[in-house]
C-alpha cells in the first residue's frame, strides 16, 4: 500500500531545503508501529533543539508521538492507539499521515 507522508518544518531553512513530503509502499496490513518503525528509521523527520516531539496523525486520527533520536536518553515512541493496529484501519481510500511538532 502507498502511504504519503508530509511533516512540519523545523525551521525556516528546512522550509525551503528539506523534504516536506515522502512516499511509502508499506504491505497492506501495516500496524502502526510498522509504519512508525519505516518513517523513523528512512530519517524523514527532521527535529532541531526546540523541536524535539512529533504528533503522528494517520488520516486525522492521532495515533502516536515520536521524538528526536538526539535527545538523552532516547525516548521510544508513545502510541495513542494500539502498536498492533492496522493502518488501514483509520482510510479505506486515501492514506495520508502527517508528523506535526508538539507544543509545550
Amino acid at each position: 500500500m502507498k502511504i504519503e507522508v508530509h511533516r512540519q518544518a523545523c525551521s525556516s531553512q528546512d522550509d525551503q531545503l528539506g523534504p516536506l513530503s515522502m512516499a511509502y509502499e508499506l504491505p497492506d496490513r501495516c500496524s502502526v508501529e510498522e509504519l512508525l518503525r519505516a518513517v523513523i528509521a528512512s530519517r524523514f523527520l527532521q527535529f532541531s533543539s526546540t523541536h524535539t516531539a512529533m504528533r503522528c496523525c494517520v488520516a486525522g486520527v492521532e495515533v502516536a508521538t515520536v521524538f528526536s533520536p538526539h535527545v538523552v536518553p532516547v525516548r521510544e515512541p508513545i502510541f495513542i492507539v494500539d502498536s498492533a493496529t492496522l493502518v488501514r484501519r483509520f482510510a479505506s481510500n486515501r492514506l495520508d499521515v502527517e508528523f506535526v511538532f508538539v507544543r509545550a
